[in-house]
């Protein structure tokens, strides 16, 4: 048991920490018109401008009692595309904002060809180029996304910050696959220049601190101390103004993790996951460190609330963890569905065989009602499963424990069947003397029976000869 979970845990912990969180920002909300009347040929007219305002005011009474029902999607999109239509260029704005509804709603095609008429249309317009790469960066079209991200800021090099953000983000990733010094360099400088234009601004803080801290787990470990330095600073200057940052304090927790204090990391982890109850890297860290402290419970209850991101169901180390978390509740059908789901990600991943052996070997080969035919229908899916792992691990250096512990099982196993055949003879033996000591009981008892009866009819005989 504890090498399965040192196999699974410490690796899921290093994995976690390359993190592929897209920092982008949401689509926009309703503002006021005035950006646009410095940058339109044709400024709003005041009546332009009193649609626009009651747009927005029907935007804000329908948001605020939470979600929006498709009808009200269609109703508001609509509303900001008629604004557009009946002033022009001059409310561009207005165009913008319906696709913004449309984004929020989750229509994401309907979002995308607004913002792409839009970019069309009114060619010097950055917010649609940054919308528009949100969407694209979302689909996994990362160059296409990088292209508007980098339009987004050329068009408007003095107010695209959320553009400037997004270019890190991208380049981040691109230096984390890759480890780029260029794809750093650019992610700085966008960092940087964001905070030269907004000294406040957190996505900036979120985005420098989690660089650093990529940087220094990859090339040079120095970075980590600046990436601690940028998260004392984010978290100061954002909390001057009111504001927390799950983000930072997950970052604070992989670098207290890094230096082996579990307990403050998952205390950093813990308060990320309360500002941000969503934030899934947060809920997959307090998952992990729960499983070293077997916690259970709260190790399954993250792991599902980092589920709800459906990106998630397809992270190897989050399902294998899932699975102990769930094989510790003695969840074992379920625990068998997470094991099969990781298998299923990565087929030459030998981590999943061998936890479903240890699954059917250790867990529910002894659960409830234990007996020698079950014990063998178990033991044998178990070394299926050993075998399978043996399969595909073979002398990969970094599976040799494993490999030893798997023969072991194995080994294990044979001797268990040995045991059992053994006990299934002696037991045979032991009824088959059993049956003849009740056979040869019950003879003595007929037998004594009889004499019985002949000393009883002899004593009548001689009675009756008497008279």
């Amino acid at each position: 048991m504890h090498n399965t979970l040192r196999m699974i845990v410490m690796t899921a912990v290093a994995a976690l920490a390359t993190g592929c969180t897209q920092t982008v920002v949401p689509p926009q909300p309703p503002v006021d018109p005035e950006t646009c009347t410095e940058r339109c040929d044709d400024p709003p007219t005041k009546q332009a401008i009193a649609d626009f305002d009651a747009a927005v005011a029907r935007y804000r009474a329908a948001t605020a009692s939470g979600e929006l029902s498709e009808q009200q999607c269609d109703a508001l999109a609509s509303a900001f595309a008629d604004v557009y239509k009946q002033h022009g260029a001059g409310m561009a704005i207005a165009q913008f904002n319906a696709g913004a509804v449309r984004e929020r709603c989750g229509q994401l095609d309907e979002a995308a060809k607004i913002y792409s008429a839009l970019i069309k249309s009114v060619p010097d317009f950055g917010l649609a180029y940054n919308n528009l790469g949100v969407i694209e960066w979302e689909r996994g079209q990362q160059r296409a996304a990088m292209d508007h991200f980098r339009s987004a800021v050329a068009k408007d090099k003095l107010r695209a910050l959320a553009a400037r953000n997004n270019v890190s983000g991208l380049a981040r990733e691109a230096y984390v696959r890759t480890v780029d010094r260029q794809a750093f360099e650019e992610a700085e400088r966008s960092i940087q220049e964001v905070l030269a234009l907004d000294s406040s601004n957190q996505r900036a803080y979120e985005n420098l601190a989690r660089l650093y801290y990529d940087r220094g787990r990859l090339q040079e470990q120095s970075y980590t101390v600046l990436a601690n330095l940028v998260v004392q600073q984010g978290l100061r200057v954002i909390k001057e103004q009111g504001r927390e940052s799950a983000e930072l304090l997950n970052v604070k927790g992989l670098l207290v993790l890094d230096r082996g204090d579990q307990v403050a990391a998952l205390k950093a982890f813990e308060e990320a996951a309360r500002i941000e109850p969503g934030h899934v890297e947060a809920n997959l860290n307090i998952a992990f460190i729960a499983i070293r402290f077997r916690n259970y419970e709260k190790a399954a209850r993250s792991f599902e609330l980092a589920f709800k991101d459906a990106q998630q169901r397809q992270n190897l180390e989050a399902q294998l963890g899932y699975g102990v978390a769930l094989r510790g509740l003695k969840r074992f059908d379920e625990a068998k569905r997470a094991y099969l789901a990781a298998a299923k990600i990565d087929p030459d991943d030998p981590r999943a065989q061998f936890n479903l052996g240890v699954l059917n070997q250790d867990h529910v080969a002894s659960d409830g009602e234990v007996s020698n035919a079950k014990t063998a229908k178990y033991f044998t899916i178990a070394e299926q499963h050993f075998q399978r792992f043996l399969e595909i691990a073979g002398k990969r250096a970094e599976y040799k424990t494993e490999v030893l512990e798997a023969r072991d099982r194995l080994a294990s196993i044979d001797e268990t069947r040995e045991i059992i055949r053994n006990a299934e003879i002696i037991e045979e033996e032991i009824k088959r003397l059993n049956a003849q000591a009740a056979a040869e009981r019950e003879a003595e008892i007929t037998r004594l029976k009889e004499l019985e009866e002949r000393a009883l009819a002899a004593e009548r005989e001689a009675a009756r000869g008497g008279e």
